[in-house]
């Protein structure tokens, strides 16, 4: 098997033996050549002036790159939250920027390391087309994908080092690559960074990569870091998300770079290892990760209205084609994934590409996105808290809505609601990468032993800290926009939560007193049965 064949679209970029140059060092004067041609500075609200190679403008104006200004980094959250209106296309360039940041920190500190101007633009390249496999709506669309082909197993990652790849090829990039002396081994170092998902092993004593050798490790651990969950990544999306979001967070993430140092531990890699005082801010940084699901990217609105435009993605699936690069254009959304030039094409304005549409059959996926635009989303009834051995799948989801149907108190006139008429929707929250103490894969140095790299134990940081990294919920919606229905699901909810075993919805002891304040154990809902979306009784969001 040759070096090359588990990215075998790297085999197209053979360079000659000759471009292959030896490169010096970060701070030579040839990358930190001021001059027009070498740099190009963009204004960030966030990291202020920042200023990139030359290169990675290259890479920057590709339509492939300038596509991610049409992906709301936050997806479904801007229609609850006005200013999250940020893209993947600026949140992309701060963490190329912040990689390079980390590096020349590291090269300050450390030139024992031997980090080459090669390493710093892969690494950079790497940080700057990370989320190039997005489609719309961000992590919704892995969703619909999940849905209409659960045989791949898709990750976006898998296809931003496919977008990658082809985005090399298509605009001719290998002739300005050879420039500063990127190779077909470079090519390959950028896949592996960007979707790395052997990162993590660190029981496994055989160096897996191909892009860099074993001393080069913790070039590894920058941009997507799974053996810890801190990475340049976060770093930015922490200051941007909060920034747009209206919120407030105390983490300082040009700080915490600062305090980084590249240390040798016994699995024989080199790994990131952080200032001892800087404990508390590595679980700072798990906490507003949290906070941010919690308030934002969870947010049960939000997670609401990404269930009716999920419904509404699989509803034109098959009615909403796209062309190939032989002007075919048969593609279903679902295999756009299957073509970089197809995939290239998708993108937020999807939406309006349904609103638009003239097919007949399209006419159900219109009015779900018509009902987000009325505010008519469906209706958050509670949650539920349920032990991770749980495996919980959709086919659990269709058996616990007919359950909780069964809980629900109807009486002789009432109208007798459906299992799709509600929607129960798994989501897990965890603080770090596998939901355990995210602090035991982590490596720290002290002050007096600046080069010798040690753990700490959470009992020896505070007694205060969480004694669980790891939480499952269920919640449940609701299609019908009826009050006096939503207090009869909630009683049921609630027998079926009693009867599972699982924790009690939050305030559904006082449902049962609204219930009868609605006067559900008497009014008939008769007069709804075939009026189930009857505005005049509808309670809003």
């Amino acid at each position: 098997m040759s070096d090359n064949e588990d990215f075998p679209s790297a085999k197209r970029y053979k360079l000659d033996e000759t471009s292959d140059l030896e490169i010096s060092p970060i701070l030579t004067d040839s990358f930190h050549d001021n001059s027009i041609q070498h740099t190009k500075i963009f204004n960030d609200p966030i990291h202020g002036s920042i200023e990139l190679h030359w290169l990675l403008v290259k890479l920057i104006d590709t339509p492939e790159f300038q596509r991610l200004r049409r992906l709301k980094q936050l997806g479904a959250a801007y229609y609850v939250f006005p200013g999250a209106c940020h893209q993947r296309f600026e949140h992309s360039i701060g963490t190329c920027y912040l990689a390079g940041e980390l590096l020349m920190h590291l090269c300050q500190k450390q030139p024992e390391l031997n980090i080459t101007t090669k390493d710093i633009l892969c690494v950079q390249m790497a940080a700057l087309c990370h989320d190039l496999g997005h489609g719309p709506f961000s992590h919704m669309f892995e969703s619909v994908i999940e849905e209409l082909r659960p045989e791949l197993h898709w990750k976006h990652e898998h296809t931003s080092v496919q977008m990658f790849n082809y985005m090399i090829e298509k605009n001719n990039l290998m002739s300005f690559f050879a420039q500063v002396g990127l190779n077909e081994i470079d090519i390959i170092f950028v896949n592996e960074l960007i979707f790395n998902e052997l990162n993590g092993q660190e029981n496994n004593q055989v160096w897996p990569y191909k892009g860099r050798d074993i001393s080069k490790s913790f070039l590894y651990e920058i941009v997507s870091n799974k053996l810890t969950g801190v990475d340049v990544d976060k770093f930015d999306y922490f200051a941007r998300d909060s920034y747009y979001l209206g919120t407030k967070i105390s983490f300082e993430h040009m700080r915490f770079i600062k305090f980084y140092r590249v240390i040798k531990v016994n699995d024989g890699r080199r790994h990131l290892c952080l200032r001892d005082k800087e404990v508390k801010a590595c679980y700072e940084i798990y906490r507003i990760r949290d906070d941010l699901h919690r308030r934002a990217y969870q947010h049960p609105v939000v997670k609401g209205i990404e269930l009716m435009l999920r419904e509404a993605l699989i509803a034109a699936n098959d009615y909403l084609f796209f062309c190939n690069a032989a002007g075919r254009c048969d593609t279903r959304l679902a295999h756009t994934i299957d073509d970089m030039y197809t995939f290239a094409q998708v993108d937020d304005n999807i939406i309006t590409l349904i609103k638009h549409s003239y097919h007949p059959n399209m006419n159900k996926a219109k009015e779900i996105l018509a009902k987000i635009e009325r505010r008519e989303i469906y209706r958050y009834i509670g949650n539920t808290h349920i032990k991770f051995t749980i495996d919980f799948k959709q086919k659990s989801s269709k058996n616990a809505c007919q359950d909780i149907i069964k809980y629900c108190q109807f009486n002789e006139n009432d109208m007798h609601i459906t299992p799709n008429d509600l929607v129960i929707q798994s989501v897990e929250l965890t603080c770090g990468d596998r939901g355990e103490d995210p602090l035991q894969n982590m490596w720290f140095y002290t002050k007096m032993c600046p080069n010798t790299a040690t753990k700490i134990l959470k009992e020896q940081v505070s007694t205060l800290l969480p004694q669980t990294f790891r939480e499952h919920d269920l919640r449940l919606y609701c299609k019908i926009r009826d009050q006096t229905i939503y207090s009869i699901i909630r009683c049921g909810f609630k027998e079926f939560c009693t009867a599972k075993g699982y924790t009690i919805p939050k305030g559904s002891d006082q449902w049962n007193m609204m219930s009868l304040n609605n006067g559900s154990g008497s009014e008939s809902l008769s007069s709804i049965d075939t009026q189930r979306f009857n505005l005049k009784k509808s309670t809003t969001l």
